[in-house]
């Protein structure tokens, strides 16, 4: 009747809605059992990507890479977005960009100190003529000639498409001088090649070197123009000169003996036509970056205005401001193609002793931006700054700096460099 189904015990409709729901677990939780990772070392290769990408930190992943074999080999798997650089000072303290919600990491390396320059993901060192490069974060060393051993490079006499040739005379008198090369700027190309813009006074050139070799080989290119700055790609190495000429050089080693030589060497771009504002009693002061953005290469230029004193000779009052310019490749043209903009998402991070582009909109920075460091140059612009840091906005002209630590030095100022680490 009507009045069993409502005892105490469960009544025919309850029975039947919990017997197919105890069925449905059942399966489930085995399933959970037979498919549940036994340790976090099995995590699955995708599922590990994935979490690799949420990590935009290099730190981060270098973490996530020394907990087992496993996922060390998941982060060498994957094609991960290129990491944000990082900020090294030379008593070895690292700095990380301010990302996300503002969060901001540093730490200090003991053997990254007394470096002397960076070189992209490598710092160099230079100490009583001994030279070598290494990565901070794996602590890899390649060493590089003595600086006071070097030679000349096997190269052409002539630059395609230039009217110059090698100055013979003046490149042999140099090395033959007893002095030692000065190293302004170290990129290491390839495993078999590092390249280097030296000075051999009066000569500024370029020259290469085969880590683990014991001799440079200078350029004499040296004794036709002033290279300011250079970058690897595809093969190729560009440098600009200071009238913003851009050479490209084929260098490789050699079939027979396995030495370096320069097989080719072509001035690709005319020098771009100054756009930038000039003011009545201004000095200016001009410095230019290669990058590389997307297969294209940028050339930026930063003008800094000096306000000249008609009482002191020489003498320059604070400056009236700061200004970027950007150009873009044209080889059809031969000519450097100004452009308003670098992209949205986009942003340039450049120095004397690396500059990288580098996609920022997964890290919630500003994009269409100049992030660039104090190089001495600008003292007035860095006077009271929180940081070594600030962004030159290409939408407006403004510049503002990154609330960054300062790191300071009993005897002489600190200067920070980009660090760019792989990803």
């Amino acid at each position: 009747g009507t009045g069993d189904a409502g005892g105490d015990g469960a009544g025919p409709g309850q029975a039947a809605f919990e017997e197919p729901t105890q069925t449905l677990q059942m399966p489930f939780a085995k399933k959970l059992q037979t498919h549940r990772p036994q340790s976090w070392s099995a995590l699955p290769s995708d599922l590990a990507g994935l979490v690799l990408r949420r990590l935009p930190s290099h730190a981060d992943r270098v973490r996530f890479a020394a907990v087992c074999h496993h996922w060390c080999f998941s982060r060498q798997e994957h094609c991960l977005p290129p990491p944000l650089p990082w900020l090294a000072f030379p008593d070895g303290t690292l700095f990380g960009l301010p990302h996300g919600e503002g969060a901001k990491e540093s730490f200090k390396l003991p053997s990254s100190a007394n470096y002397c320059m960076s070189g992209g993901d490598w710092l160099v060192f230079s100490h009583n003529g001994t030279c070598f490069l290494m990565d901070p974060f794996s602590e890899v060393t390649l060493t590089l000639p003595n600086i006071s051993s070097f030679c000349r490079v096997d190269e052409p006499a002539g630059i395609i498409n230039d009217r110059h040739v090698m100055d013979e005379y003046m490149v042999g008198l140099v090395l033959h001088r007893d002095t030692a090369i000065f190293l302004r700027k170290v990129i290491r190309c390839s495993e078999f090649l590092v390249s280097a813009i030296v000075d051999i006074p009066p000569l500024r050139t370029v020259a290469y070197c085969q880590p683990g070799s014991t001799s440079w080989l200078v350029s004499g290119l040296g004794s036709i123009a002033s290279f300011i700055d250079m970058m690897f790609y595809e093969g190729m190495l560009y440098i600009i000169d200071r009238s913003n000429n851009l050479l490209g050089i084929n260098v490789g080693e050699d079939n027979d003996n396995g030495k370096l030589r320069v097989s080719r060497i072509e001035r690709l771009l005319d020098g771009a036509p100054c756009g930038f504002k000039y003011f009545r009693g201004c000095l200016s002061y001009f410095d230019s970056y290669l990058v590389e953005s997307h297969g294209a290469l940028l050339l930026v230029r930063r003008e800094i205005f000096y306000i000249r004193d008609n009482d002191m000779i020489g003498a320059t009052k604070p400056a009236v401001g700061i200004e970027f310019e950007v150009s873009q490749s044209d080889f059809q043209s031969r000519s450097w193609v100004k452009v308003s903009s670098v992209g949205d998402d986009q942003a340039l991070f450049i120095s004397k002793g690396s500059s990288r582009f580098v996609d920022v909109s997964r890290y919630k920075l500003n994009g269409n931006c100049i992030y660039f460091l104090d190089d001495g140059s600008c003292d007035w612009f860095w006077k009271d700054a929180p940081s070594s840091c600030a962004v030159y906005d290409m939408r407006d002209g403004n510049c503002f700096f990154i609330p960054l630590p300062t790191v300071r030095s009993k005897d002489v100022k600190m200067l920070a460099a980009w660090l760019f680490p792989q990803s």
